[in-house]
């Protein structure tokens, strides 16, 4: 017995739906920050609650001992900048998963709007179908770079660093092995083995968790608004077939009906948009906070391992500095471009041709042109719309800092 069509559309669609949420999936549930609402078993949701538990505790076997060893021991300003790096990140990552868990509900909500638009469009057109697959294919594309570049980064500073950097001779002729966090040695002392071994391991473990959640919120991002940008792409192409409604076949035979579906998925789109800002609004404020202060740190230490021509070291923090920049530019990309897919909408109203709609048909679409001049952009924390012009803010606040830092260490 052959299979029907309708039935090959869905399956297609339900692939197409967990292929657009994959990357999202794989970063958030090894840390714990996938909502328990979607987990399908009980096994599955005791396993979440599980991980979140060991994310926790490792994060926290990061941050504390980082946070006492910056404040409490006596150095140098040198190493006393090298550790206020590392804690800054930490830090960065302790709130973010914190707002990522205390956000599930809204995450949740989120993923399953976007299976409802695919869901939809199980019945519409193929060209409706496509524009969504290659959104969500962009949106991969963005979040497997990001991954690629933190975790690069990541294993060069958490694994490849300590074991292949200079160990150096105290006054009782003890060989110090360093880490690649630091850590108070009135909670734990690393310099014998297997202390050292232990620390070592538990923190490279650490370092995944805290990398995993970075870009877990860039990979959130970057799917949410690219699959805004495809609906809003696809309502374009409504707005073409306004005046006569020839293009889609299962438009309505009226200029009422087509309008109101415009006006209909119009609201539904900013609907997402506004619940994709309120999720990730403070994590981006996060971002570009902890960034600005984290790319001034590691150009400094970049700079100060290429003085000292310690070829490692210089490699690490530049690899380091690349994967932050890179980071923060991506939310920032497509904050830009969030905001003019929605002013092309207002464009979009009357580049159709809306002199063809009999009566005064047109006249709703000063709706459509007053609701695309009030544009729902990505902030971070309703402070900064987030937007390339942002992003070269963010790179000029960490130079103007770097050469302030450069100005006190000299």
């Amino acid at each position: 017995m052959l299979d029907h069509p309708k039935s090959k559309s869905v399956e297609l669609v339900t692939d197409n739906w967990k292929y657009s949420i994959q990357m999202n999936r794989w970063f958030l549930k090894p840390i714990g920050a996938w909502p328990l609402t979607l987990c399908e078993t009980t096994s599955e949701k005791l396993g979440c609650m599980i991980l979140t538990v060991v994310s926790c505790f490792l994060i926290c076997f990061l941050l504390v001992p980082c946070t006492l060893c910056t404040i409490l021991v006596d150095t140098d300003l040198d190493t006393k900048i090298r550790m206020i790096g590392p804690t800054s990140f930490i830090l960065m990552a302790a709130v973010k998963q914190y707002i990522l868990i205390a956000r599930s509900e809204n995450i949740s909500e989120c993923i399953r709007h976007v299976r409802a638009d695919w869901n939809h469009v199980a019945s519409g057109r193929e060209k409706d179908r496509e524009i969504m697959l290659i959104n969500a294919k962009f949106g991969r594309w963005l979040s497997s770079f990001s991954a690629i570049f933190m975790y690069s980064a990541g294993i060069f500073f958490t694994t490849v660093m300590p074991i292949c950097a200079r160990r150096t001779e105290i006054i009782d002729n003890e060989t110090v092995r360093s880490l690649s966090f630091p850590i108070y040695r009135g909670l734990f002392d690393p310099r014998s083995t297997p202390s050292f071994e232990i620390a070592q391991f538990t923190q490279a473990l650490a370092g995944y968790v805290i990398y995993t959640i970075t870009i877990g919120v860039c990979s959130l991002a970057a799917v949410f608004v690219m699959h805004a940008c495809g609906q809003l792409r696809i309502l374009m192409l409504k707005m073409d077939d306004l005046a006569d409604g020839k293009e889609r076949k299962s438009a309505s035979n009226t200029h009422k009906g087509r309008l109101g579906d415009i006006v209909k998925h119009h609201m539904r789109i900013l609907s997402f948009i506004t619940r994709t800002e309120d999720l990730l609004n403070e994590i981006c404020l996060v971002d570009v906070v902890g960034c600005t202060l984290n790319i001034c740190f590691l150009g400094f230490n970049m700079m100060t391992e290429w003085e000292h021509r310690e070829t490692l070291g210089t490699m690490t923090f530049c690899s380091l500095l690349i994967s932050f920049t890179f980071n923060i530019f991506i939310l920032c990309y497509i904050g830009e471009l969030l905001a003019e897919q929605c002013i092309q909408i207002g464009i979009k109203s009357y580049m159709i041709d809306w002199y063809r709609i009999p009566n005064k048909g047109a006249l709703g679409l000063t709706l459509v042109m007053a609701m695309s001049n009030a544009t729902i952009k990505l902030t971070a924390g309703k402070f900064m719309d987030l937007s390339l012009a942002s992003f070269c803010s963010i790179v000029k606040a960490s130079v103007a800092y770097l050469n302030l830092l450069r100005t006190f260490y000299v």
